[in-house]
């Protein structure tokens, strides 16, 4: 087990190998042989390690079976909750992680190579809660990493009893702007849409240090209004004075150890001028799968996003979500939620899961 989780960690700090595959089915491997749900799963499907020889084969579990059992190959070391769906709070994904660390390493690699790779410390300021507010948050953690690895001063959480306090806020951002000192924000796009409706009401808006930048995440959810993704850009730029080349979406799950960005700060950093795109980082790989066959499609082609997540190797490396995407020069797009009448191939019932 030490061994298949050292690799991983291996790969993070240093991904320019072509080792993903290798890696990919050594995990698959670990977790049929450590997690019985899991194992069940995969011989009722008859795919073992002995007969799957390429990544892309390894059996996807459905997003569904993290809210029917713990997919976990150990004592978990700490358990991280979705934020839940309308069915209702019981009806939460749990992700139980063996080994931190893994989500740790991954979280903070990915910060770095998409939000600061041009910047080792900046000022922080978060409308995401603290981790210690928020324990069972996967979001709230990964932003309480990015202060401990890339904060010049502890972080302000412009959050508290789950309540925005735009007052801090405010009292971030007119620091960074008589200091000259940049400013990294994060938030949710919903609490972001409700910062630019208070600072219209109130007639604020702020000037911030060139290198200022903001990620944000989590699309509509509690957002008091739908906001186009052009609008948000245009809306970060009159209230922050940030340019679109520092504003970077962010989309993760509670499932995953590793998350997709907007690469228009990795390209800058780069020197490259392309669209903006949403990028992986190499330990994290989609796959689009066709809505009823469920095997991989061409690129180009518009299907399932399959998420093979190697820091997951603790739990479950293959997800199929319930979103639909496609995969165009290297890069996700996403297209939006799949119907739930062409869900039934890739969903369970619990007693799929019922595994003494």
């Amino acid at each position: 087990m030490a061994g298949v989780y050292e690799r991983v960690l291996s790969f993070i700090a240093a991904p320019e190998s072509d080792d993903f595959g290798e890696i990919a089915l050594a995990v698959f491997r670990h977790q049929f042989e450590s997690c019985a749900p899991y194992r069940a799963y995969c011989e009722s499907r008859d795919a073992t390690p002995g007969l799957v020889g390429d990544w892309r084969a390894i059996p996807p579990v459905p997003i569904v079976a993290f809210k029917e059992t713990d997919l976990c190959c150990g004592e978990p070391e700490r358990v991280f909750l979705s934020t839940g769906t309308t069915a209702g709070p019981e009806k939460r994904s749990r992700h139980a992680l063996p080994m931190l660390r893994l989500y740790r390493e991954s979280a903070v690699a990915g910060l770095r190579r998409f939000l600061l790779p041009d910047i080792e410390r900046i000022d922080m300021v978060s409308l995401i809660a603290d981790a210690t507010q928020q324990p069972d948050s996967s979001l709230a953690q990964m932003v309480a990493w990015a202060g401990e690895a890339g904060a010049r001063s502890p972080i302000v959480y412009a959050v508290e009893d789950g309540q925005p306090r735009f007052d801090r806020l405010v009292e971030a951002l007119r620091h960074s702007e008589a200091t000259g000192e940049p400013l990294c924000i994060f938030t949710t796009t919903g609490a972001l849409i409700h910062f630019f409706d208070w600072t219209r009401g109130e007639r604020l808006e702020f000037r911030l240090p060139h290198g200022s930048r903001i990620m944000d995440t989590g699309g509509g959810k509690g957002a008091p209004r739908p906001v186009s993704r052009k609008g948000i850009l245009h809306a970060i730029w009159s209230t922050f004075a940030i340019p679109g080349y520092f504003a970077v979406n962010e989309y993760g799950m509670a499932e995953l150890s590793s998350q997709y960005y907007d690469s228009v700060i990795r390209d800058r950093f780069d020197g490259t001028h392309r669209k903006r795109r949403l990028l992986a980082p190499p330990w994290l790989r989609p796959l689009i799968l066709d809505l009823r066959s469920l095997e991989p499609v061409e690129d180009g082609e518009t299907g399932l996003i399959c998420h093979f997540d190697i820091a997951n190797a603790g739990t479950a490396m293959a997800i199929c979500s319930e979103d639909l995407g496609v995969i165009e020069d290297g890069a996700l797009r996403l297209i939006g939620r799949a119907p739930e009448a062409e869900l039934r191939g890739c969903s369970l019932s619990s007693a799929e899961w019922n595994v003494a």
